[in-house]
């Protein structure tokens, strides 16, 4: 159950709501009076205009005021919100506090990355998405919430078949070009993100010789220290979820947590609520790559 909370708007137009219909009622009172003695009209009317000159001086201070208010306001409101990005190279050179950065593989999906983006805005949190070019063709809307909701995009190949990502150089670049494009038209020629993860990771030796091309196209790689297992297990529980995540997070101060948002993964997005919750409980505070 949610109470109703009076926003400063709500006060100030309460306010003049209250003036308003004072004013009237004077004025009502006025003409009553004006009208039983005429021979009082003239004072009695330019006593009321006096008065009505000064309320209305009275209400462009107040209007005056309570938008100055609202300005620094809606100032303050926005410098809150604005959440903590770092660059992915200073992730394990953050000693400030204890940082978990989430992040979510292989969507934007049809209705799972809504749930997503529906409980991070209930807590107040941005996240990264490293999205599939294929996936970003395919929902095109979905992906936009996620930029306009604020948080940080990267790429995740286009296909998320390694064997035609990884087959030569040329399907390397092919399939990041493609993902751009996507990204291009849903989101607008101004786009622009230096993120890309290998699907996987990039672990491996046979991603690795991938690396100078990958930054002669201005992009780095972001891989992951704790993770959900969400793909490790074919019917995983919110439990079991928890548990891996507990288990990679032990004694990390700064943590990318590796999590998925496709339609088959649903009970990613049921247990991410407890999985903020157990980060915060542990210290955690969380930010967004860039």
């Amino acid at each position: 159950m949610y109470g109703y909370r009076l926003t400063r708007r709500g006060k100030f137009v309460l306010t003049v709501l209250v003036m308003f219909l004072f004013s009237a009622g004077t004025m009502s009172l006025r003409n009553i009076a004006i009208a039983s003695d005429t021979s009082e009209y003239s004072v009695q009317d330019s006593s009321y205009f006096t008065e009505l000159k000064t309320y209305k001086i009275e209400l462009r201070k107040a209007a005056a005021n309570y938008n100055a208010e609202l300005t620094k306001l809606n100032q303050d409101t926005l410098e809150k919100k604005q959440p903590l990005r770092v660059s992915v190279e200073d992730i394990h050179d953050y000693d400030k506090s204890k940082l978990a950065f989430l992040t979510f593989d292989d969507g934007p999906s049809e209705s799972v990355t809504l749930e997503i983006l529906d409980t991070l805005a209930d807590y107040d949190i941005k996240a990264t998405f490293f999205v599939l070019g294929s996936m970003c063709d395919k929902n095109g809307s979905v992906l936009k919430e996620i930029n306009e909701e604020g948080h940080s995009i990267g790429i995740h190949s286009y296909s998320h078949k390694l064997s035609e990502l990884l087959q030569s150089d040329e399907s390397f670049i092919n399939e990041i070009k493609m993902t751009e494009d996507a990204l291009t038209k849903h989101l607008g020629e101004n786009f622009k993100t230096r993120l890309f993860r290998f699907p996987g990771g990039s672990f491996e030796s046979n991603k690795r010789q991938y690396f100078d091309v990958l930054n002669e196209l201005g992009y780095v790689s972001v891989d992951w220290n704790a993770l959900t297992g969400d793909t490790e297990y074919v019917n995983p529980t919110p439990e079991m979820l928890l548990d891996r995540l507990r288990a990679t997070t032990v004694n990390k101060n700064n943590i990318v947590v590796l999590m998925h948002d496709f339609e088959n993964k649903r009970v990613s997005a049921k247990v991410l609520p407890e999985v903020i919750e157990y980060l915060k409980s542990e210290g955690y505070e969380f930010a967004v790559l860039k």
